[in-house]
């Protein structure tokens, strides 16, 4: 049978099974549809708990379980640390085991590893590493601001409007005047607009632009200064401008970065327009070696970080707008991606786009018939899905044109999605582990002294609810303001609060949203165990609050499904073939290093997935093949030993 010669791992963030199978049939995803007609389908793909993006992604990239990678969550809590003290899992220096570049880089093999998260700062020296810190490039979850989700290398998006919105930049139009070079009408306005960086990384200094506002052309012009010859782009009511490049002053210098506009509304009058300004995308700062950033620069979309997503919260602007910026950087992963795979030498490719993950907390709910009733508002969204795959299936094709025959194709997710029941109520506040505790009288607030907001009280408080899935016992010797005795004091509480999770009835829908809860110790069946994991390990019904993370790994509920996406096509694959048996994510490491012959991650758990195979049984025989050969060899030397004449004079 043959091996591949290289590999692909091509992950999306949080796709949903079900919808990547209607799109398929209706045409939408030409390129996923070929790879499966040409390769295999797994029907069962499970991920660990929590279904979440930090230790899934590190369980793909390491073939571990999390209780042996160590990265249990989002966030990690390091042992012996406040109980209330976390920070995102985000550094590769957190990751306990080997991962696969690592390995393969032994026995001289070139990796890309492209957007991938958790993989930052780079940790191994032959090959090209494209971000990694966060999500998406430009986007940091590394050593971010007190009290930040995360931040932007240089800032997020501006929307400068003469309406009250939330987060948005108000500005008062005034009569243009005194532009050079430009034939001014008297409707025509103009306003003087600063780019204040927001959840900057790099310290920025403000800078100063021009607005010139012509309704009677139904456009804004953008300048540095008011003339002609200064003006950066002109923008359509309704239209995106072209990309503008620019050099902004930072503490550690001028940093290159390109962003877009868009005339979001500007009305008959010019009194009352929205004008957006897209994250600005620095140019720099994002890879390793540094050099691969000015290679990239040019390509086509933008190295947008996600910050886009809060904008669509606050209304800035509707779920078209959010489409076109996940085209524009699905657009730019596809065009570097293809950049770097043509241009370079490298035996592993492995990639992650977060664009789903993001689509569906941003709306998910909205395509849910038992939530939204509204079939106008389903229909609207349910183009925005749709628009969002057909932009992964591009950069999908994209990316596979710089691969060959020879080339493995996995393609595969983190998690999936759910929508919530009741999510359309007023009355919703979702499923709270913490609040539980409170009423019990376990987590004991009081109110802070000097800011007046409610905090832990550490002498009285016993157990408390952290991250996605985990309670914690104050405990004495472990926690630095640990209260509860080890032992049976200890014992006792946790069979108390087990107690209390399995016993809590909805009182919206009379429902029992707990699925397990378990003791640490034995948690151990769902991969976790360790230091970095909760006193009890909790998981709840598919229907529960949030899109994906508390939930069972095989939770469905409406349009949603927490399964894995699992496609592989390549030489020595089957062909056309669904695959039955459970697929974890820990089993696909080991398969690639298996079919191509690689070194495996020394710490690897999974499973290499036979049943995928041609052959099954192909490692066997090309072993009984060579060892055949070497007999041969041995018994031809042995031969000429035995010889009782010499040549040689």
């Amino acid at each position: 049978m043959e091996r591949p010669a290289k590999a692909m791992i091509i992950g999306w963030d949080a796709p949903i099974i079900k919808s990547v199978k209607k799109y398929i049939q209706e045409g939408k995803m030409p390129n996923l549809k070929r790879l499966i007609s040409t390769g295999v389908w797994a029907e069962n793909c499970l991920v660990p708990h929590p279904t979440i993006t930090p230790p899934n992604w590190t369980t793909i990239a390491t073939g571990s379980w999390p209780g042996t990678h160590g990265i249990t969550c989002f966030n990690m809590h390091k042992p012996g640390t406040p109980l209330d003290k976390t920070y995102q899992a985000f550094f590769s220096t957190d990751c306990q085991a080997e991962y696969i570049w690592q390995a393969i880089e032994k026995a001289g093999k070139r990796t890309i590893v492209f957007n991938y998260p958790g993989s930052w700062p780079k940790s191994f020296q032959a090959g090209i590493q494209v971000a990694g810190a966060g999500l998406s490039v430009n986007e940091w979850r590394t050593d971010i601001r007190s009290g930040a989700a995360y931040d932007v290398t240089l800032s997020a998006d501006m929307l400068f409007t003469t309406e009250e919105i939330p987060e948005a930049t108000v500005i008062s139009l005034e009569p243009a005047t005194a532009w050079q070079g430009v034939k001014l009408s008297p409707e025509d306005k103009e306003v003087r607009i600063m780019f204040t960086p927001k959840m900057a990384r790099e310290k920025m200094q403000p800078e100063e632009f021009y607005l010139l506002v012509e309704p009677s052309k139904s456009r804004v012009s953008l300048a540095r200064e008011k003339k002609l010859s200064e003006i950066l782009v002109q923008v359509p009511v309704g239209r995106w401008s072209e990309k503008v490049t620019y050099e902004f002053q930072t503490e550690t210098g001028k940093k290159k970065a390109v962003f877009v506009c868009c005339l979001l509304s500007l009305s008959k009058d010019g009194s009352n327009l929205k004008f957006y300004v897209s994250p600005l995308c620095q140019l720099d700062g994002w890879a390793d070696p540094p050099e691969i950033c000015g290679e990239l620069a040019g390509v086509s979309g933008l190295p947008l970080p996600n910050s886009f997503v809060f904008p669509f919260h606050y209304g800035w602007f509707d779920v078209d707008i959010l489409s076109d910026l996940y085209d524009m950087q699905n657009l730019w992963f596809a065009e570097a991606a293809y950049q770097l795979l043509t241009h370079h030498d490298w035996d592993l490719f492995i990639m992650h786009a977060h664009c789903p993950d993001h689509a569906y907390h941003a709306y998910i709910n909205r395509l849910e018939p038992a939530v939204t009733k509204d079939e106008s508002v389903r229909k609207k969204f349910e183009e925005a899905e749709r628009r969002f795959y057909a932009s992964l299936d591009a950069m999908l094709g994209r990316i596979l044109q710089a691969g060959n025959e020879k080339t493995l194709v996995i393609i595969t997710s983190d998690h999936g999605a759910v929508p919530t029941e009741g999510a359309g109520e007023e009355d919703f506040h979702g499923f709270s582990a913490g609040e539980i505790l409170i009423k019990a009288g376990l987590t004991v607030m009081k109110k802070d002294a000097q800011t007046g907001k409610e905090v832990v009280d550490w002498e009285k408080t016993k157990a408390v609810a952290q991250r996605s899935v985990y309670i914690y016992i104050n405990l004495q010797g472990r926690d630095p303001e640990g209260i509860v005795q080890p032992g049976a004091e200890y014992e006792k509480l946790r069979d108390e609060i087990i107690s209390l999770l399995y016993n809590y009835t909805d009182p919206r829908t009379g429902r029992k949203p707990i699925a397990f809860a378990l003791k640490k110790e034995d948690a151990r069946i769902l991969g976790l165990y360790g230091d970095y994991i909760g006193d009890i390990v909790y998981g709840v019904g598919g229907w529960v609050s949030g899109e994906h993370g508390r939930q069972l790994t095989t939770a469905e509920y409406g349009i949603g499904s927490l399964k894995g996406l699992f496609v592989m096509k390549g030489p020595g694959v089957k062909k056309g073939y669904v695959l039955n048996r459970n697929v974890w994510l820990v089993d696909i490491v080991p398969t690639i290093c298996y079919l191509l012959n690689w070194p495996v991650p020394k710490d690897a758990e999974g499973a290499v997935l036979y049943q995928a195979f041609q052959d099954h049984d192909f490692q066997r025989k090309e072993l009984e093949k060579w060892q055949q050969h070497y007999r041969r060899v041995k018994q031809a030397l042995e031969g000429e030993k035995a010889l009782t004449h010499d040549y040689s004079s």
